[in-house]
């Protein structure tokens, strides 16, 4: 008899636990979140406020890992050689899900099979600003054109990720010239050679710069979109009415995530772009969220609309697949 109470109580304990168990939802540890770019750079810190906020929507600590190089693609095949169960999540750009497909001939992922979309986080990371150095002598695009064509091959732009290198191509086609790209494999480093007046120009967010336009450092020329308190910087839709240029970042996980993590994910993030204060950090570097997270089959369709845009917008400066 002793025995068999022994047993039964085993049993009900077993059951018990197992019970707990099942009922123990994600996240139980904390989780990682990609970022393909350097720490201190524009995108970083915007990653850091999203994980900020992704923390206390998920209950668990959101650490970023910055894993730059090679273009993304070492953040991206991180993310989709991990696990399908949550705990290794991409804070994923345009970059990969828009613009590499038009541009590399061999592009190393399958964006259906090998990701899998939470949430849009944010769909305007704000104005791009090209910037000269304060010894140039023009104002505008329109001088700096005229400066160019009176002093062929003397004005350098600093260029520090790919989609600048295409947005400089594209207003270097539409306004006749040809400017020279120099790389830059960080941000900062760019940042140190236009201040110094090493390199004439700069492309870059408006907002990771604008303490520099604010010090007179360097001389704003235009912007992508609309600048709150710089009304007076024109924009490239001003100059060109047919200019469009969409960007993002959305939460993707690695392919083959449970539906139900998936949705519970993307209520998590919805809570978090809804809500005012994450809004308002984020207009500390000028981005938004507009439209807010969609659901994974409207962040799929999100990310399916910008890629046809930018491959629009390769095609127009006859950008070859390389």
């Amino acid at each position: 008899m002793l025995r068999l109470q022994t047993a039964l109580v085993a049993a009900v304990f077993l059951i018990g636990a197992g019970t707990a168990q099942a009922q123990q939802t994600w996240p139980l540890k904390p989780v990682r979140l990609i970022v393909a770019n350097a720490a201190g750079a524009a995108v970083d810190t915007g990653a850091r406020i999203v994980a900020s906020a992704l923390s206390a929507s998920f209950g668990q600590a959101v650490t970023v890992e910055n894993r730059p190089g090679a273009e993304g693609y070492l953040a991206a095949q991180a993310v989709a050689r991990a696990d399908s169960d949550g705990y290794t999540l991409f804070f994923a750009s345009q970059s990969i899900f828009a613009i590499d497909p038009h541009i590399k001939k061999n592009f190393p992922f399958d964006l259906e099979r090998d990701f899998t979309p939470i949430a849009v986080l944010v769909d305007d990371t704000g104005p791009v600003g090209l910037f000269a150095h304060p010894s140039m002598p023009f104002t505008t695009l329109q001088e700096m054109v005229s400066y160019h064509r009176a002093n062929p091959g003397k004005l350098s732009i600093a260029i520090s990720v790919p989609q600048f290198s295409m947005l400089s191509s594209w207003i270097d086609k539409r306004a006749g010239i040809e400017t020279l790209q120099v790389p830059y494999k960080s941000a900062a480093q760019a940042v140190q050679d236009i201040v110094a007046g090493r390199v004439s120009l700069f492309l870059t967010n408006f907002g990771f710069f604008e303490r520099y336009v604010k010090a007179g450092k360097v001389r704003p020329l235009l912007v992508t979109r609309p600048a709150e308190g710089w009304s007076q910087i024109p924009t490239l839709a001003s100059i060109f009415p047919d200019f469009t240029y969409q960007t993002f970042f959305a939460l993707v996980g690695p392919g083959g995530m449970p539906r139900e993590l998936v949705l519970q994910m993307n209520r998590a993030v919805a809570a978090v772009v809804e809500d005012p204060k994450f809004n308002q950090s984020l207009t500390k570097i000028r981005w938004r969220n507009l439209k807010g997270a969609r659901t994974p089959e409207g962040t799929a369709d999100f990310q399916a609309r910008t890629r046809a845009q930018w491959g629009q917008f390769i095609r127009d400066i006859g950008l070859e697949p390389h």
